[in-house]
């Protein structure tokens, strides 16, 4: 029977239990406990970050790995806010490897909430930890061959615009999103659509100043253009509620 966890004091006994089998009997063991006993079930997504988290503390680097790739093949929903987790934990102590696992998990995604979980979790906060490098990272990606890692670039802008990236940071990112706008997929068409509607509702002399380009109706569609324009109505419609 699935079961819904909402409480901490419901989660940390079957923590506690997988970590302890764990130690015991290793990450193979570890994988089908913690599997069976919460990734099966109805959890919140704010105690599955505490899991992560408690897990990166207590699980070797190279079992983190083993433990990772098993819970993405397990394709549960709860499993990607594990794997934006541990993958986010790891970018300062290895960056290269943590994007490349990233990039692996994304694309082999079933459905968009993938990207949208692990993207915010993994490129919005690397973009506002370490930007010089996730900004290079970003443009290699936006470019790349599947459309869910493209799609979670949007995700991983729309969080770090959200969570306050300054804003020379935001204006590179907004200007690499413009020159992701030439294409009919749906998924990168939302994901770059969320990323440019939150630029707009946070930094809307952002878009006063690329006006002129994304007006060009030869090189900007039509949809991107309607997002940005939600964007600048929800910015106004917030200065009216503030005064």
């Amino acid at each position: 029977m699935i079961k819904t966890y909402t409480r901490k004091a419901d989660i940390n006994p079957l923590l506690e239990r997988s970590i302890e089998v764990y130690n015991q009997q290793g990450v193979a063991a570890l994988i089908a406990n913690f599997h069976a006993s919460i990734l099966a079930h109805k959890v919140k997504f704010p105690l599955l970050e505490y899991c992560a988290k408690t897990l990166f503390v207590k699980v070797t680097p190279q079992d983190q790995i083993t433990f990772c790739d098993a819970v993405c093949v397990q394709k549960t929903e709860g499993g990607n806010v594990i794997l934006g987790i541990i993958m986010q934990l790891r970018l300062p102590i290895a960056y290269e490897e943590a994007i490349q696992k990233t990039h692996g998990y994304i694309a082999d995604a079933n459905d968009w909430y993938v990207s949208d979980i692990i993207g915010e979790r993994v490129w919005g906060v690397a973009l506002l930890q370490q930007f010089d490098l996730m900004i290079k990272t970003f443009e290699k990606l936006s470019s790349d061959e599947s459309n869910w890692v493209v799609r979670s670039l949007g995700a991983g802008a729309h969080y770090a615009v959200k969570k306050g990236l300054g804003k020379k940071e935001v204006e590179q990112v907004f200007l690499l999103l413009m020159k992701m706008v030439n294409t009919n997929d749906r998924q990168i068409k939302q994901g770059v659509g969320w990323a440019a509607k939150t630029t707009a509702k946070f930094h809307p002399d952002l878009i006063e100043k690329y006006n002129a380009r994304i007006q060009n109706y030869t090189a900007i569609p039509n949809w991107f253009r309607k997002k940005i324009e939600i964007g600048l109505n929800r910015n106004a419609y917030a200065k009216r509620k503030r005064s």
